[in-house]
């Protein structure tokens, strides 16, 4: 993964898994504790985008976004589909996470976030792969 640390990211994966609950309604009542899992599935989101970006920048790629390295990534077939439909849906969360605070749906997310980490863990898989 170049300069990009796994561990970092196996780590915020893991603190967020402990820190899931059970229910949705302790998800929503938790306040700062519940920011800070948002926060660490930012930051994984953004050590991996940035794997990819450094992948980008070897093979000679310039791109503006995450959204662009991605779907250069694909354009040129250095990442299959399904890597970069994830890498694409994590970029853009990202952005909300980052962006658009406000509009992060604690039901959507309580739902989703074992898929949102198994995404950051398949496009790490693919980068460890890579280098």
């Amino acid at each position: 993964m170049g300069t990009v640390e796994p561990e970092k990211v196996l780590e915020s994966i893991e603190v967020i898994r402990r820190g899931m609950p059970s229910s949705l309604e302790e998800f929503k009542s938790m306040g700062l504790a519940r920011d800070g899992i948002y926060k660490r599935l930012e930051f994984a989101i953004g050590l991996v985008l940035e794997g990819l970006a450094e992948m980008a920048r070897e093979q000679g790629i310039m791109a503006i976004s995450y959204g662009d390295v991605v779907a250069s990534l694909k354009e040129r077939s250095l990442i299959p589909g399904d890597v970069a439909e994830k890498a694409a849906f994590l970029a853009q969360l990202r952005e909300v996470l980052i962006y658009d605070y406000d509009l992060v749906n604690d039901e959507i997310a309580f739902r989703d976030m074992g898929e949102y980490l198994q995404f950051i863990e398949d496009v790490m898989a693919h980068l460890e792969g890579y280098g």
